[in-house]
């Protein structure tokens, strides 16, 4: 390669450092790059922000983990010892410490930059702020937490589901009354337990159900752990975020087999009494009918 050849190419490639410079210093995450071997050489001016600590202080091998969240320094340096050694895609969530003392989730990523021959150069790195998202995760957490601690306090059976409907849990009634495991009765496994006629029907509205994210209500009988049938009133209702977003759904099965048998014996009743007035009235007709004949034979 001749001079002029050399010196375009060295050109060439001191405007790509200047133009990635520049996006690194506008992208809101924290930026940095290393050499094969791990070193960091470069942060952003929102990384000096965040930690306190300008460039020259932040180089090395060890400065961005001892700011890492007792708890995730190891499992972050063993996943970036991975990456180095086989070239794999960096990804990891941990804590770092703030220049105001606190500590923030971020959602940490490295690519490896090779050269023509396959060679690793260099590593870019970006770290995203999730403190946000990881508090949601964690109030939704409580949320489902306090949820299965009344589930299992409440009378009925009760169960939760994924936005599309697959159910993962039952609370200990469920497994109480059927005699089903877990792995039985997740998913569409628990249809299994649901009296034959009824299946269809259910699944047609439940998935109704699921795909507007409208509350769902039914009645069919259920099979318990000896084989017979009760009558259970089932509700299902979307547990949403703030956005309104479907993240779980809650369902409940209220035996509601008494008031099924007493609902049954009144319509027999009223059967059995409306049969009764209509042959009283017959009779009647028919006592009426003689007496006016016998009126008119006198």
């Amino acid at each position: 390669m001749d001079a002029a050849a050399h010196a375009a190419t060295a050109h060439s490639a001191d405007q790509e450092n200047a133009q990635f410079l520049f996006l690194a210093e506008v992208i809101p995450q924290l930026v940095w790059i290393t050499d094969p071997e791990g070193y960091h050489t470069y942060f952003n001016q929102h990384w000096i922000e965040f930690t306190g600590y300008d460039v020259q202080a932040s180089k090395g091998t060890e400065m961005w983990n001892n700011l890492l969240h007792p708890d995730d320094r190891q499992r972050a340096r063993d996943r970036w010892n991975h990456s180095l050694s086989t070239g794999d895609f960096y990804e990891i969530e941990y804590r770092f410490l703030s220049k105001q003392g606190g500590y923030r989730w971020f959602l940490g990523q490295a690519l490896p930059q090779r050269d023509v021959s396959g060679a690793i150069v260099r590593w870019f790195g970006t770290c995203t702020d999730i403190q946000e998202q990881k508090e949601k995760e964690e109030q939704l957490r409580l949320r489902e937490q306090e949820l299965t601690t009344l589930a299992n306090a409440i009378p009925q059976m009760a169960w939760m589901a994924e936005p599309s409907g697959h159910i993962f849990w039952h609370n200990e009634r469920w497994y109480d009354y059927t005699g089903a495991t877990l792995e039985q009765t997740q998913g569409q496994g628990w249809l299994e337990v649901v009296h034959p006629t009824y299946i269809k029907n259910i699944t047609e509205h439940l998935t109704q159900a699921f795909a507007t994210g409208e509350a769902w209500q039914d009645t069919y009988p259920i099979r318990n752990k000896e084989g017979d049938y009760r009558w259970f009133l089932a509700r299902a209702v979307p547990l949403r975020d703030e956005d309104g977003k479907v993240l779980r759904w809650f369902g409940t099965n209220t035996d509601i087999t008494e008031q099924k048998q007493l609902q049954e014996q009144l319509e027999r009743s009223y059967s059995d009494l409306e049969a009764k007035i209509t042959f009283r009235t017959l009779e009647l007709e028919h006592q009426v009918q003689e007496l006016r004949r016998r009126l008119g034979e006198a």
